[in-house]
């Protein structure tokens, strides 16, 4: 049975290009070595590698690059001779003198990027009726940031920036080609005001909603994507308001680096400052909270707290959030009907798009934090958003500040919809996790655990299979995979010191196996995009598995192996400091630990210095209150050890923080009926 276990037990955390012959031929997981690790198992004679029998994947996707590139410039060329301008008769002469079609299609871009930044109604300053907070002073709303604030001596490559960016946005944020007004591909009309005023550049706006619609979304999102574009167009504040799009887009100046976008240019903690306090002040200037919006700016403004490290800010704009929807009444199916027309059809899309993100916001915000989520454990859910085709084929690309800068082959179908389904899915149970774990006066038995992992391994077992890892590897897709095993591990992680009388699982080697598959994701986030663009609840699925090898190195679990996984966590979150100020206060939490559990974590030990000492002051992450991630609480740690439990006389539940919650178990004395034993030390 433990066997059986061990081969369904989780998803890949790291995939091999290819697997050996024998490997491939019995469909099982293959490590990669020579010989792998199921050959010298079975004792199979030889373990061989073939090569693709045409070519490797690297060059089918070269050479699908290449077309694609092909038919872009081939189709820009022809719409060109087909819309029979000035610069048409010219065209055909360039193709007659045998001049390349690259250099034609290029020539054709750049001049279409100039005369769209020229046109840009963004070049009109807006009219405000209020006052524009100090960061406006910084822009200039008749030039375009990236000239301010990258300059390239060479104009080629500036023109090649702009344009890369210009294509970028184009396709991740929708081209408006039915529309008759030129101007509406361009941003929103503006009325008496702006949709923010923050600043006045329309070039910046559309580029950070571009990078949120990169990089974060579809992940907890309370948007619908397609609707609040086409509103934040119009003008229409049916599904677009000031708020939302200010919450938008102090999420978004994370993922940017342009001095711009902070309020203190050297200083990336105050990045999105700026646009979060004018979110919070047109909400605070609110007379009626109940619209989707409203819901939906909450929403956003809760993951950019998280992504500060400010969780308690984060969890109180979150359960606003899911309030206010339920008090909407968006939980409520609204049943279908023939005769409804669009607007009624589009109406229920964005409904169940807020309550889902709300909902999946809040249940991983409790899961992080030990509590029990903001809804009722009975709650009726609606039906989740429906997928689109359209919308799942729609191509993904990794846009940043010089628009494209990485390898073309990364572009994929985005699977918006189904990853966002995936989500939901897992969030529902989490929901039911959290109410076994938590509930007051229930006492936790080894038979809900197990029953809780059955449905942990199904969810993983019945994802689509263009979502699987080695299919898909948008931000979204390994985002879900990194959620799936957090869930696991903080499912099991209060009873890493005991196991189960009548089933093979141990709920700490569960634990070892899914920090190790973050771990191994994690790295191939970072081999892929770099961690400086990462969704805002990756560093807390760091500082989990990071914690895990923390402990697995106290009770001398491969020692060596592990200290090397912490010190890579530690490695890991300072990357991700740049864009995450919650990264800081993991890296304090585990060298804390660390101290604590006495676990020496010397940079002399590895040749690495990871483990320099932090100058930053983090005081300002956390606003001076205590926390679910608060540290040297000296009053509470009487109450509670975060010490990991070693022996039959130390309590049997772990957790690494006093004021995170701990499952309600009966007493040692009764374990044994429960179905738990404590876990003899080794």
């Amino acid at each position: 049975m433990e066997s059986n276990f061990s081969r369904r037990r989780r998803g890949p955390g790291f995939v091999i290009p290819n697997a050996c012959t024998e490997c491939r031929r019995k469909r099982a997981k293959c490590d990669g070595q020579s010989p792998c690790g199921r050959c010298v198992s079975q004792d199979v004679s030889a373990c061989v590698y073939e090569a693709p029998a045409r070519q490797t994947k690297d060059e089918l996707r070269s050479e699908i690059e290449q077309l694609r590139t092909y038919h872009q410039q081939s189709k820009r060329v022809l719409d060109a001779l087909a819309s029979n301008q000035g610069n048409s008769a010219a065209i055909l002469d360039q193709l007659q003198n045998g001049e390349r079609l690259e250099s034609i299609a290029t020539r054709l871009e750049g001049s279409s990027a100039a005369s769209t930044a020229r046109n840009s109604p963004y070049n009109n300053p807006p009219r405000t009726t209020g006052a524009i907070p100090s960061i406006t002073n910084r822009f200039d709303g008749n030039r375009s940031p990236s000239i301010i604030e990258g300059q390239h001596e060479d104009p080629s490559i500036q023109s090649h920036i702009e344009a890369a960016r210009h294509f970028g946005q184009r396709v991740i944020l929708g081209d408006d080609t039915n529309s008759e007004d030129p101007l509406s591909q361009h941003g929103p009309k503006l009325n008496d005001e702006s949709w923010t005023a923050v600043t006045s550049n329309g070039e910046l706006v559309e580029h950070l909603l571009a990078l949120y619609f990169c990089w974060e979304y579809p992940i907890f999102a309370t948007v619908s994507k397609e609707h609040f574009m086409e509103d934040f167009r119009k003008g229409s504040l049916r599904y677009c308001s000031s708020m939302l799009v200010n919450a938008l887009l102090a999420l978004a100046c994370r993922f940017s680096d342009r001095p711009g976008t902070r309020v203190s240019p050297g200083d990336s903690t105050t990045a999105g400052d700026s646009f979060f306090a004018e979110a919070s002040r047109l909400f605070n200037a609110e007379q009626d909270h109940y619209s989707l919006t409203t819901i939906q700016a909450l929403g956003v403004m809760s993951i950019r707290e998280a992504s500060c490290g400010r969780i308690s800010t984060s969890s109180f704009l979150s359960a606003q959030s899911i309030r206010l929807a339920v008090e909407m009444g968006l939980h409520i199916d609204v049943a279908a009907d023939d005769g409804d027309d669009d607007a009624e059809k589009t109406d229920r899309a964005v409904r169940e798009a807020t309550f889902w993100g709300a909902l999946s916001l809040n249940e991983m915000l409790s899961l992080c934090t030990g509590t029990l989520p903001h809804l009722s454990q009975r709650i009726t859910l609606p039906k989740k958003p429906s997928i689109i085709k359209h919308v799942e084929d729609a191509l993904w690309i990794p846009y940043t500040d010089d628009g494209l800068p990485m390898d073309q082959h990364f572009d994929q179908p985005s699977n918006i919809r189904s990853v966002y389904k995936i989500f939901c899915e897992l969030a529902e149970i989490v929901h039911d996790t959290l109410y076994t774990l938590y509930s007051p006066g229930h006492d936790v038995s080894s038979g809900a655990l197990l029953g809780l992992y059955n449905r942990y391994i199904h969810w993983y077992d019945t994802i689509p299979e263009d979502l699987r890892l080695g299919h898909n590897f948008t931000p979204a897709v390994l985002f879900a995979h990194l959620f799936y095993h957090t869930a696991t591990l903080l499912l099991f992680q209060p009873f890493i010191n005991l196991r189960f009388n009548k089933s093979a699982v141990i709920p700490r080697e569960v634990c070892y196996q899914a920090a190790d598959a973050i771990t191994r994701i994690v790295k191939s986030y970072s081999a892929l995009y770099t961690l400086r663009r990462t969704p805002s609840f990756a560093p807390y699925f760091v500082l989990v598995s990071t914690i895990i090898h923390l402990v697995a190195v106290k009770n001398n679990h491969l020692p060596d192996e592990m200290t090397k996984n912490v010190l890579q966590g530690i490695a890991d979150l300072e990357e991700m400091a740049k864009c995450h100020g919650f990264a800081l206060r993991a890296i304090e939490a585990i060298k804390h630990l660390s101290r604590r559990w006495r676990v020496n974590l010397s940079p002399q030990n590895t040749g690495d210095e990871v483990l320099s000492d932090m100058s930053r002051d983090l005081s300002h992450l956390t606003l001076g209150l205590p926390d679910q991630f608060s540290l040297d609480l000296s009053v509470l740690e009487t109450l509670q050890s975060i010490q990991p439990v070693l022996s039959s006389q130390d309590p049997p539940l772990f957790s690494p923080f006093p004021m995170q919650g701990l499952p309600h178990i009966a007493p040692q004395i009764e374990l044994e009926e429960k179905g738990f034993q404590v876990l003899s030390p080794k």
